[in-house]
């Protein structure tokens, strides 16, 4: 299991270290028991942030009987609801309020925690004190929530950390819902972990490494001529590490073991799938300097440091222990790229510095 302290530095990495400002900094010295006390602590921290900010606003289109005319006056509605007998007219109007989607995904949230029976008290009174503040907003149900089409602008960004907490509580820690009771998990969910991994990886060696191009683009397969159907799979690559005359193509994998046994054997072995998808993303990309490619596993029990060469170009399969003291998970992953892309942390850092 990954100490709850490694995945606050996860989290602030996978997260552009939006976490890493002001008092959030304590948090991380914090010795946190579980995950949920973890994202309760950073939900009450960015929600005080947002009481004292205010919260994101927006028109809301209402309709309602009233005495006085208001914006539009629905006809229709009035003749159903025979309002005019009353001498009232049924009206349609904006309304400039915080009850919108982002600040009811908060509300339920941290109802959730609330009811959680991992969260520590002590979190669970902040929360309450908090929710005060949400009396005019309401709660819904997080399983028809579009985590993807929430849009974030220049009055809503101090919203995307806090909406991502909740996502991870709701599809990373809630395990199951039935009959109005919510059942959580004592973990993340292998799916989420594996997704925090990545992004992990990524955000780290863009931030701290300073190489020319840290991206994950789309490989083209490497055909002599355009197919008219259009049924190969796409090659999606994780993270792709790209300086002057070198790429390296890594693709991280979030497995219990990066060894399987074969049929009834015994002997375990590195799995054929991930070692045919690293070299077929090697072989299709597109780059004139040397490329390698690189299967990159978590552990916390074990390691592995494998180099081959296959046609060519060179194929690392390395771990990771994240069990460690992050500075130490920090020299790892400098050093397994460096290996490769011929740059020490030293010069990383330098480099990153002259930009």
């Amino acid at each position: 299991m990954i100490p709850i302290r490694n995945i606050y530095h996860m989290l602030c990495y996978a997260w552009e270290n939006t976490l890493k400002r002001s008092a959030d900094e304590d948090l991380g010295r914090e010795a946190f028991e579980n995950i949920y006390n973890l994202l309760a602590a950073i939900l009450v921290l960015g929600v005080k942030r947002l009481i004292k900010g205010g919260f994101a606003k927006d028109y809301i289109n209402k309709s309602m009987e009233m005495s006085t005319v208001r914006g539009r006056i629905n006809i229709n509605d009035t003749i159903k609801r025979n309002s005019i007998i009353r001498k009232r007219v049924v009206c349609s109007f904006d309304d400039f309020e915080k009850n919108i989607l982002v600040n009811r995904i908060l509300k339920t949230t941290m109802c959730k925690l609330i009811c959680c029976p991992y969260t520590d008290d002590k979190y669970k009174r902040e929360i309450r004190i908090l929710l005060r503040y949400f009396s005019e907003v309401d709660a819904l149900d997080l399983f028809g929530v579009e985590w993807k089409s929430i849009r974030y602008h220049r009055n809503n960004t101090e919203y995307r950390l806090l909406l991502n907490i909740c996502e991870l509580i709701y599809k990373g820690l809630i395990s199951n819902e039935e009959s109005g009771e919510t059942r959580f998990a004592s973990f993340l969910k292998e799916r989420e972990m594996a997704k925090l991994y990545e992004k992990f990886v990524f955000n780290f060696y863009k931030r701290e490494m300073g190489y020319e191009r840290v991206f994950s683009p789309i490989i083209k397969w490497d055909i002599y001529e355009e197919p008219e159907d259009n049924l190969l799979p796409l090659m999606r690559t994780d993270i792709v590490l790209q300086d002057f005359e070198k790429m390296l193509v890594i693709d991280t994998k979030y497995y219990a073991s990066a060894l399987a046994k074969r049929n009834f054997g015994t002997t375990e072995k590195l799995i054929s799938y991930n070692m045919y998808q690293i070299f077929t993303y090697v072989k299709n990309m597109d780059f004139d300097g040397e490329i390698g490619g690189m299967l990159l596993y978590p552990t916390v029990d074990y390691d592995l440091d494998q180099r081959y060469k296959m046609t060519g170009n060179d194929i690392f399969v390395c771990t990771v222990n994240l069990d460690k003291p992050f500075e130490e998970i920090k020299d790892r992953l400098f050093e397994i790229a460096g290996r490769f892309m011929e740059r020490s942390r030293r010069e990383a850092v330098d480099f990153a510095v002259n930009q």
